[in-house]
């Protein structure tokens, strides 16, 4: 099948096709046959694309289920051990109850040092228990602790855009459920790369993966720290700007779009220029009738019209 669609014999590209002949990802399966039917080529950037998306995130997704299935079970253990524990401290404390009511009477001089000495007994067997008990918690506590930066790890790459860096869109879908949640007041801006497609097919899908990452980085310098930027598809960017109305959007926009327009694009060992990028943005701002999916229409619609009134644009819903 490669051969027949002209793709490199590479180890990714057989990974990614013999998930496709299993057919157990359906929006895999769409995605290839869609690619096939539109006779779209195969280009580098696509397969990398699909690979990525559908091979590694699986991958990230099966390696988190393995991380949290594996911090129940350690989890699971010091209750248990706690739990035997806790039994065995009210054990101890029934023979002490006892060893007490026992001295409360006369008893002969023998007697008191026989019940000494079972008290000691008793003791010194508790306090060994209470020994490995404090080894195992610290055991469980080294493990829990390496399994929890693995599972942070997991979680920040899973939230993560491959290429990027920032977040990707089931995050971003995930991070606006919990705005709608919280009633935030939020606006929304929709960015795209001009002329994109052009650029790759001029200079190649490696300089214009670079082109994404710098409007990344661009768009993410231009933000504050509590506003979310997400790769929203391809050449497509969402960022998210909770407390900040229209007109303050606007601004953030504005400075987004200069800011990646007057950046000359050079070869770092050649210093040889590519020219400059630009970016067309969209912006709309919560109402109260609002899903998410209204208020990221509404902002698609707004960029859609900067695209087709020139480009290099910022256009405000209303507008």
């Amino acid at each position: 099948m490669l051969a027949e669609l002209g793709i490199p014999p590479l180890p990714e590209h057989y990974t990614l096709f013999y998930h496709y002949a299993e057919g157990k990802n359906p929006q895999l399966n769409e995605d290839i046959d869609k690619a096939m039917n539109g006779r779209m080529p195969f280009s580098q950037h696509l397969l990398k694309n699909f690979y990525n998306r559908y091979i590694v995130a699986a991958a990230n997704d099966s390696a988190l289920h393995e991380v949290t299935q594996g911090t129940n079970r350690l989890l699971g253990e010091v209750l248990r051990v706690v739990g035997e524990f806790g039994k065995e401290t009210s054990g101890y404390n029934a023979d002490i109850d006892s060893y007490l009511q026992k001295m409360s009477v006369d008893i002969a001089d023998h007697s008191v040092q026989g019940l000494i000495k079972e008290i000691i007994s008793t003791t010194v067997a508790m306090r060994e228990r209470g020994e490995s008990l404090h080894h195992k918690l610290t055991a469980s506590k080294d493990e829990i602790e390496t399994l929890k930066k693995n599972l942070d790890q997991l979680t920040h790459e899973s939230q993560r855009d491959f290429l990027t860096g920032v977040y990707n869109r089931k995050a971003l879908d995930k991070m606006l459920a919990e705005q709608f949640a919280q009633q935030a007041d939020i606006s929304v801006l929709m960015l795209d790369v001009d002329h994109f497609k052009k650029f790759n097919d001029k200079f190649g899908h490696l300089l214009g993966d670079e082109v994404l990452k710098i409007v990344a980085r661009a768009i993410t310098y231009c933000v504050r720290g509590k506003d979310i930027v997400a790769r929203y598809g391809g050449e497509e960017f969402c960022v998210l700007l909770p407390s900040t109305p229209l007109q303050g959007a606007t601004k953030v926009a504005e400075n987004i779009r200069t800011t990646i327009a007057t950046r000359d694009l050079k070869r770092k060992d050649t210093g040889e220029s590519f020219g400059s990028i630009t970016v067309s943005i969209g912006i709309a701002q919560v109402r109260h009738s609002d899903t998410a999916e209204t208020l990221l229409k509404r902002a698609d619609e707004a960029l859609y019209k900067s695209k087709h009134t020139g480009r290099n644009r910022v256009t405000a819903e209303g507008e």
